[in-house]
């Protein structure tokens, strides 16, 4: 059969708790590995086992255990573990040592209480069942006796630096302003001295009228000239009144208006038989690009009629005291993008008249 003692120890690997019905009952806690570095001694994680001596109420784990393993009933396994328990008692109030195996001893101190000292050579962690104490052999300390050394103390003057305070002259800093001054005022003013010179003598803003960003750059070329005058006799021709002929239409099928035409016939004043005919039409719009200003009317018809001859609606825009050359008209600015794309690939270059 098995003794109870060997039942205890097989429960302890398996609970953390088992109590002996009318004696006490033994808690078990984990604890982790551990080092003594004085002894050179590992010890393995473990259970430590405490008892409890008012753990006394019987849970029915022992004996249900105990009844099991030696194929006994309850009661007869109930009174076993009674007999144990009273033996137990009656060793320790002889004042004798009670040994379990594997367990620990049992004794009692002066006061008559029960004390436990567990079997440190048996681990009840099934984690590290079978493992032992590990022995090492520590290094031995040395000590050394350092003796402190009194550090004399040297007293050292800190040294005198005299600062000279700088003498500014008031006169100087005043005579460096009005400098200061000056050429701030002179860099505000040459500039403005030197657009005033250079865009009425060398830009053409007195006679177009309109002034670009690029006649405020000195260094850029402006394109070849769009058009330019030939020398004829033609400034003496007289202009004549302007006759204008409307064409008849009939009534036509569609409902489309077909714009007139203005027709305008200039005549030489040395009786020749040749005449300048210009066709320009009269449906105009809101903005005009103009490409030409020109002092002289029978060059501006001409230039009306290359254009003209290339393609472009062109016409002669009236008003000051040039006479200036539309390639286009359109309702707005940006539908003239594609017809100033096209005068530029023409080498025409403009600007747009409201």
């Amino acid at each position: 059969m098995f003794s109870v003692e060997e039942i205890i120890c097989q429960l302890l690997l398996r609970h953390s708790c088992v109590i002996i019905p009318s004696f006490g009952g033994f808690v078990a806690q984990s604890v982790s590995a551990s080092i003594d570095k004085e002894n050179g001694i590992i010890h393995p994680p473990s259970k430590h086992l405490l008892f409890n001596k008012n753990l006394i109420n019987n849970d029915g784990l022992l004996t249900a255990e105990y009844a099991a393993f030696n194929q006994i009933s309850y009661t007869d396994s109930l009174s076993k573990i009674d007999f144990f328990s009273n033996n137990l008692k009656s060793e320790l109030n002889a004042g004798r040592k009670v040994e379990l195996p594997k367990i620990g001893t049992f004794h009692l101190d002066s006061e008559k209480n029960i004390c436990f000292e567990q079997n440190r050579y048996f681990n009840f962690l099934l984690n590290a069942y079978g493992l032992g104490n590990v022995q090492f052999i520590p290094t031995p300390k040395v000590l050394e006796l350092v003796e402190e050394k009194a550090i004399p103390t040297v007293e050292v003057e800190a040294p005198i630096i005299e600062i000279e305070t700088p003498i500014i002259d008031i006169n100087t800093s005043k005579k460096s302003r009005k400098i200061i001054k000056y050429v701030a005022a002179a860099a505000c003013f040459l500039p403005i001295a030197f657009y005033s010179f250079w865009i009425p003598v060398k830009t053409d803003v007195l006679n177009s009228g309109v002034i670009s960003i690029n006649d405020f750059n000195p260094f850029y070329k402006s394109g070849k000239r769009l058009y330019s005058p030939s020398k004829t006799d033609l400034e003496s021709i007289k202009f004549e009144d302007v006759s204008y002929t409307e064409t008849q239409y009939s009534e036509p099928e569609s409902t489309e208006i077909k714009p007139t035409e203005i027709v305008t016939t200039i005549e030489n004043n040395s009786n020749s038989s040749s005449s300048i005919s210009v066709k320009s039409s009269n449906k105009r719009q809101a903005f005009e690009y103009i490409v030409g200003c020109f002092s002289s009317k029978v060059n501006a018809f001409n230039f009306v009629n290359t254009l003209k001859n290339q393609g472009f609606d062109a016409s002669i825009i009236s008003g000051g005291n040039l006479t200036r050359v539309s390639i286009g008209s359109a309702s707005n600015p940006k539908a003239l993008d594609s017809l100033i794309q096209l005068s530029n690939s023409k080498g025409y270059q403009g600007w747009i008249l409201k």
